[in-house]
């Protein structure tokens, strides 16, 4: 189906969804339905893998959190990150550039270093692409969100 269709299927599962309407925003959601498109396998799924975007502070998956932010360099690559995209340029590329330079400079794998950062942007370790996301959900709530995980951790 096209992007537009796609968008128009998902209206009636969006209107049930767990956010205050007052907090959807249309635009934002054509952005993210791109990145969603193939990653449903029915449009009912789609509100779950948005969400995070249009509540205030995403639902956390404990299990997920637990997983992720129990590793060793957890603590490290948020705080890491958070400082090394607050004047980055605000787009997917440059934001997966930052985190790939952290990943090399401490001999991981970008899988592990994402797992955090995703965690806690969305509250769950998988999702729509994670870069793309956190360019749609913007600098100032990306940084929230990374320092609220900060946070918790302790």
């Amino acid at each position: 189906m096209s992007l537009d269709e796609f968008i128009a299927g998902c209206a009636p599962h969006l209107e049930n969804a767990p956010w205050p309407a007052e907090r959807f925003n249309p635009d934002v959601f054509t952005q993210l339905a791109v990145l969603v498109q193939t990653r449903v396998v029915t449009l009912s799924e789609v509100p779950a893998m948005v969400d995070f975007v249009f509540l205030e502070n995403p639902v956390i998956d404990e299990d997920a959190w637990t997983k992720t932010m129990g590793s060793d360099f957890a603590i490290n690559v948020l705080r890491d990150y958070a400082g090394a995209i607050t004047s980055c340029e605000w787009n997917h590329d440059a934001l997966k550039s930052s985190l790939e330079a952290w990943t090399e400079a401490n001999s991981l794998k970008l899988g592990k270093t994402q797992a955090p950062i995703r965690v806690a942007i969305t509250g769950r370790t998988v999702g729509p692409p994670l870069f793309e996301s956190i360019e749609v959900l913007g600098r100032d709530e990306t940084l929230r969100r990374l320092q609220a995980a900060i946070t918790r951790i302790g």
